[in-house]
């Protein structure tokens, strides 16, 4: 089915074409469940179950809504993984800038392209292989792991991650490991780095939205007073962005950054030698680029703004959303403390709005995580690894008590461009990369049934 690591991997026909169908499944999910197309979740349940036959006849299946909680039970005692992917996926914007339509599912001698080829189907997908590849070799595990496909991670999880987390609670599950998407491999990526790097991710940033909002009396443009509405409001969002969160080393960024340090060309391998008496200086580079600033502060984003009916009429009420991603150290609370301090206007109201999450608790990498990375190693060879924190939000928050490592990876290798075609245009997987995905989920089952 795959190549192994030392030959140029690659993906046959049949299962290129498995993975196509299952992006053919236009299984977006929505905020509002009655726009959800039900049919494709179904029609996604039925290609799995027909693909994948021996992983249906011996693992137990339990469902959640459209989500799927396999178990497959180990030969002792205990729970040794929680493996996380998500079937759903999130709408297309323009279809027409697509090089093929998003959910035709097209095959050609290097890419399977579509909604969800990277995000997450392609997880998914190559999980059920490799169990099913192992199955058919008569793979048992030594302990029992779960299979947690949801059906809603794009629209915070609430009715598939949420309820999957309830279930393993109510059985006491406790996990050595928690596997989750986030991090991948990146070429040319980051500053200094020649060779490819795996960031396998150790924990995420919170997730807040709040609501700046402002009301008026209203009236005619021509008298405006000294401050509309809108006015009032863009002062508001002003201060909020220009008053950002303070710079901050966590002991995750450090962990990164002395593990990614030793494959950096000079002066920066000398330079983050020096990190903990250069502290502020490297902060400074670090929130030079907003990929990386992310890594040390809460980040603010302003992302809607309205207000106003008509040119000539005073509104009487405008708002506008910002969105913060939360560095562990800081919490949800505190962005609302934030917002009030640097504001400093009892005439705009700040309250949080839609789902909140807080960074999860701070924790070192485990000895999974070094499991992880000389597996990835065994598929990519030449690679270097770090860790990292997911700046966005994942299904593994839900599930974050129940294992003792989490780790959020893929060993697929991207470049800057295909990373922009995650909840963009042209997502497409490589057969190289599914091919590595495959052996690497493959190779982890192995383990799990030799672990001790």
């Amino acid at each position: 089915m795959t190549a192994t690591a030392s030959t140029d991997p690659t993906v046959d026909e049949a299962t290129a074409e498995r993975l196509a169908e299952a992006l053919r499944c236009v299984t977006i999910s929505r905020e509002d469940p009655a726009e959800t197309d039900e049919t494709q979740f179904l029609r996604l349940a039925t290609h799995l179950e027909r693909c994948f036959p021996l992983v249906h006849e011996h693992l137990e299946l339990e469902t959640f809504g459209h989500s799927r909680l396999y178990r497959w039970a180990g030969a002792e005692d205990g729970v040794a993984a929680i493996l996380l992917a998500h079937q759903d996926v999130v709408p297309v914007d323009d279809e027409r800038r697509w090089t093929h339509p998003p959910f035709a599912g097209v095959v050609d001698s290097e890419f399977v392209w579509g909604r969800g080829a990277i995000d997450d189907k392609s997880r998914v997908m190559a999980i059920l292989e490799a169990a099913e590849a192992a199955l058919a070799a008569g793979v048992r595990p030594r302990r029992t792991i779960y299979l947690a496909f949801g059906h809603d991670e794009e629209v915070f999880g609430d009715d598939g991650a949420v309820r999957m987390a309830r279930r393993l609670r109510e059985r006491g599950v406790r996990a050595e490991l928690l596997l989750d998407e986030g991090g991948v491999i990146t070429q040319g990526v980051a500053d200094g780095v020649h060779i490819p790097v795996a960031t396998i991710m150790v924990g995420e940033k919170g997730y807040a939205t709040v609501r700046l909002s402002v009301s008026a009396v209203g009236g005619h443009s021509s008298m405006p007073g000294g401050r509309t509405a809108v006015g009032r409001l863009a002062r508001a969002v002003s201060r909020v962005q220009e008053h950002p969160f303070p710079l901050r080393m966590t002991p995750v960024t450090a962990d990164m950054l002395s593990r990614i340090r030793v494959f950096m060309s000079e002066p920066r391998r000398t330079a983050l030698g020096f990190a903990k008496v250069a502290a502020p200086a490297i902060l400074r580079v670090l929130a030079l680029r907003p990929q990386t600033e992310a890594m040390v502060r809460t980040t603010t984003a302003p992302t809607v703004f309205h207000g106003g009916v008509k040119a000539n009429v005073l509104p009487q009420r405008a708002e506008a959303l910002v969105n913060f991603r939360i560095l562990p150290g800081d919490s949800v609370d505190g962005v609302l403390a934030h917002c009030r301090r640097v504001i400093k206007d009892r005439e705009v109201s700040i309250e949080l709005v839609g789902m909140t999450s807080e960074p999860s608790p701070p924790r070192t990498p485990g000895p999974w995580f070094e499991t992880l990375a000389e597996l990835a190693r065994e598929v990519a060879p030449g690679i270097g690894v770090t860790s990292g924190l997911v700046p966005g939000a994942t299904d593994s928050r839900h599930y974050d008590d129940l294992a003792a490592t989490r780790c959020n990876f893929a060993p697929i290798i991207l470049d800057s461009a295909d990373l922009d075609r995650i909840h963009g245009t042209d997502e497409r997987i490589s057969r190289a990369n599914y091919a590595r995905l495959i052996e690497f989920n493959r190779r982890l089952f192995d383990r799990l049934a030799r672990e001790r």
